[in-house]
């Protein structure tokens, strides 16, 4: 539901997390909003479950790679080395960028995609961008364009949500019935909460 749809629930009754229901159109319209509510909930924790997985994940899925890369590397460098090809041979400082690119990778996404919980494409792509020097191959550019894809899906889905009232918490809303006879919002009717409302009005005035 949109803000603009609510007519009874107010952002202060959001925040406090309850609202008293004194008529039928109130306990309609709070039954909807907990509804919504709890989808809306259900869509943001899973969008950011399945986020965090893949960015957790990536990290030593990437480290992977790296082991996998530095140990063919030094397979056919050994083969350089008995053929005389010393040009052929990885250096010292291919492999501490490599190293360096890991580290970094690791240490960014670390610090402010998983840690700070950053999800904005721009921040991504730069904390991604070291593993390149890591991983000058498909499997980097892989696990950089599923970072890309995670964060444009997460930030889609969250300015979705945000126009959604209760955003960012949709907390359910815990609904009382003071000026009705029925102890069950389920059982309030117009006549239960008109009688009750007879009864605490002057006998003189006239309810609805």
């Amino acid at each position: 539901m949109k803000p603009s749809e609510l007519k009874y629930i107010t952002q202060e009754i959001i925040d406090k997390g309850g609202i008293n229901v004194s008529s039928p159109e109130m306990s309609d319209e709070a039954r909807r909003y907990n509804m919504d509510a709890v989808t809306n909930n259900a869509v943001k924790r899973r969008t950011d479950v399945i986020t965090g997985i893949w960015y957790v994940l990536s990290m030593p899925f990437a480290a992977l790679q790296v082991c996998m890369m530095l140990m063919g590397r030094t397979l056919q460098d050994w083969g350089f080395y008995g053929a005389g090809e010393f040009q052929n041979i990885m250096t010292y400082a291919m492999i501490g960028a490599v190293l360096l690119g890991i580290i970094a990778y690791i240490g960014l996404m670390s610090y402010y995609v998983v840690f700070r919980f950053q999800r904005d494409p721009k921040l991504v792509l730069m904390c991604s961008l070291p593993l390149f020097l890591a991983l000058f191959s498909r499997g980097g550019l892989f696990i950089v364009a599923i970072n890309m894809i995670m964060a444009f899906w997460y930030t889609k889905t969250d300015e979705k949500l945000s126009t959604e009232a209760g955003y960012p918490a949709f907390v359910r809303l815990a609904v009382t019935t003071m000026n009705s006879d029925e102890d069950n919002i389920q059982n309030v009717t117009y006549d239960g909460i008109r009688e009750r409302t007879k009864h605490l009005r002057a006998d003189d005035e006239e309810f609805l």
